[in-house]
């Protein structure tokens, strides 16, 4: 038979163990009381966020060697990812600070780990310092100034993504550092580290930004350098090659950048304009087949895009770039239509047009390089944040 919990006896309010249990039961309550109520003290003034998006839709791209393409995509606007983020009151006006996610893909459910995770501290007067896999100062001070870093995403990135506005890789062992606003003024910097013994500078990776604004203007500009990019497993970034055919600027293995962006923008209104600019010096370049060395590879991108909020629901966007380096020239044009379903669900219309230069390969970000001089993208989608 089951054990059944015993029937318990009262004891006599006159007796000793009635005064015993009398004090023992205001002390317990009084304990509990303390126990309980400082950490909902603590809750009070803490906060975790559960957070995401997931982007899919249809794509048609043609010309990719030398056929048209349909295919389901997991989103040509933004990576879809869920996240975890929170703070907690530290006192005396500092935090604590921590951000985790994840990517995935829609359309089969793989994992991605292209997504930033990292813990600080933080006060409103002197900044925050953060520790992690991060963010670098091409995407905090110069990418919004892109429309691959605004309304655009991920199919309106340069040219392979060369200047990273499109947060391409992110910085692993990184310390971080971000301002607060003084008078519309902020700045910061970023140090991955390599983590090998005796190499300290081999895979490292190091960049600083800053940002001004005032009413409707805004400017900011960057610097990003890397090193040895691949040479150790543990160091700030992945191995970098450039994807295409033999014999063409593209088919190369990459072991230093560095790279500088400047831009600003002018709201109108409802009308915002932006313009930016941005080089990545690619040395230490290796021909991805044979291994020879290279020559360097100065890759410049010219954009000008704007963004105009037609009604509460219907936003466009639109963006023309000129990109050149390496005895090559690419001319990138794109609009965007995209409409507000809810606050947090909209439908997206885009299409993306890139004409090379002869003996280049047109490649629209996110896509494989066409066979020839120009190549095509139409996307539809939907989105959705959690």
């Amino acid at each position: 038979m089951p054990n059944r919990p015993k029937a318990s006896r009262a004891a006599s309010p006159n007796s000793e163990a009635g005064h015993v249990d009398a004090r023992s039961l205001t002390f317990s309550v009084a304990l509990c009381a303390t126990l309980i109520g400082s950490p909902a003290a603590v809750w009070a003034q803490s906060s975790v966020q559960l957070y995401g998006e997931l982007d899919t839709g249809v794509a048609y791209t043609s010309n990719v060697g030398g056929r048209s393409q349909y295919r389901l995509t997991t989103g040509t606007i933004d990576g879809s990812y869920w996240g975890l983020q929170g703070t907690e009151d530290l006192g005396g006006g500092a935090r604590a600070i921590f951000r985790l996610e994840r990517g995935l893909s829609v359309t089969t459910g793989e994992g991605l780990n292209d997504h930033p995770v990292y813990v600080g501290i933080g006060t409103d007067t002197l900044g925050t310092v953060t520790f992690g896999r991060q963010y670098d100062s091409i995407h905090d001070y110069f990418q919004t100034f892109t429309l691959t870093g605004n309304t655009g995403g991920t199919a309106f990135a340069h040219v392979l993504d060369n200047d990273n506005a499109n947060n391409s890789f992110l910085a692993a062992n990184s310390v971080k550092y971000t301002s607060a606003s003084y008078g519309g003024f902020s700045f910061g910097g970023l140090y991955a580290f390599s983590n090998e013994a005796g190499a300290f500078s081999d895979n490292r990776a190091y960049s600083v930004g800053a940002n001004y604004s005032a009413g409707s203007f805004n400017a900011g500009a960057a610097y990003l350098h890397n090193k040895g990019r691949g040479n150790t497993t543990a160091g700030a970034y992945d191995s970098l090659t450039l994807p295409g055919p033999g014999n063409t600027v593209f088919n190369a293995n990459i072991q230093r950048q560095n790279t500088f962006g400047v831009g600003m923008s002018y709201e109108l209104g409802e009308f915002t304009l932006s313009g930016a600019f941005s080089r990545a010096i690619n040395s230490g370049v290796t021909d991805a087949d044979t291994g020879d060395l290279m020559p360097s590879l100065a890759l410049n991108n010219y954009e000008i895009n704007g963004i105009y909020k037609l009604t509460p629901a219907i936003q466009l966007s639109g963006m023309y770039v000129y990109t050149s380096g390496g005895g090559a020239h690419w001319h990138e044009g794109a609009l965007q239509v995209d409409y507000l379903l809810s606050k947090r669900t909209d439908v997206y219309l885009e299409s993306i047009y890139q004409r090379a230069s002869s003996g280049a390969p047109a490649v629209i970000n996110t896509n494989d390089p066409s066979s020839g001089r120009n190549q095509l993208m139409l996307s539809t989608g939907i989105r959705h944040r959690f």
